[in-house]
């Protein structure tokens, strides 16, 4: 073993943990993956249609965007589990351990605020179009509005896991999962 002084990620410590780690994480991961690959076939075969055989696939513009949604929102479930959504990682430097604590507290419960109005506004959109149908495909439009809650639930969830983590340790924090791209 080398001699540095990385730490290991703590094992999950309960089924709370366990389902996020190894159920609802990986599961996420694939999904978004699943949505890129998806993407790039229905985007490419719109322009293919459009530009080379001079016809309109009006449900592969109607699909992507649909995708396009969910990839947006999954994704960030994903940066929000790894801690690696855009973050302003100098301010808590020019703080000591109990400033940066503070920041991140902070930080974390605005978080969790803003994910619970995601839910909870994601669900009265939800419902008010699940009835509305999409132009081409007549699909419920509350279909792009789902993804508001089902995000906000998980990243809710990660979210969660780290205040709690951030609430019980003492010392510092930094802004990002990603620190050595921070300095």
């Amino acid at each position: 073993m080398s001699g540095t002084n990385v730490a290991a990620p703590a094992p999950a410590s309960g089924w709370a943990d366990a389902l996020l780690d190894r159920v609802i994480g990986p599961l996420v991961d694939w999904v978004v993956g699943g949505l890129v690959a998806a993407l790039v076939i229905l985007v490419g075969s719109g322009v293919l249609a459009r530009y080379v055989l001079n016809y309109s696939l009006a449900w592969s513009d109607e699909m992507a965007g649909l995708g396009f949604v969910w990839l947006t929102l999954l994704g960030s479930v994903a940066a929000t589990r790894r801690r690696t959504h855009m973050v302003i990682g100098f301010l808590p430097k020019l703080f000591g351990p109990t400033g940066q604590r503070a920041i991140g507290l902070y930080a974390m419960v605005a978080t969790l605020v803003f994910c619970g109005f995601m839910v909870g506004e994601g669900i009265v959109l939800t419902a008010a179009t699940m009835g509305d149908k999409s132009a081409v495909l007549r699909m419920p439009v509350g279909l792009s509005y789902l993804s508001l809650p089902v995000a906000g639930v998980l990243m809710f969830a990660y979210a969660f896991r780290q205040t709690w983590a951030l609430w019980q340790t003492p010392g510092g924090w930094t802004a990002s999962g990603a620190s050595d791209e921070e300095d």
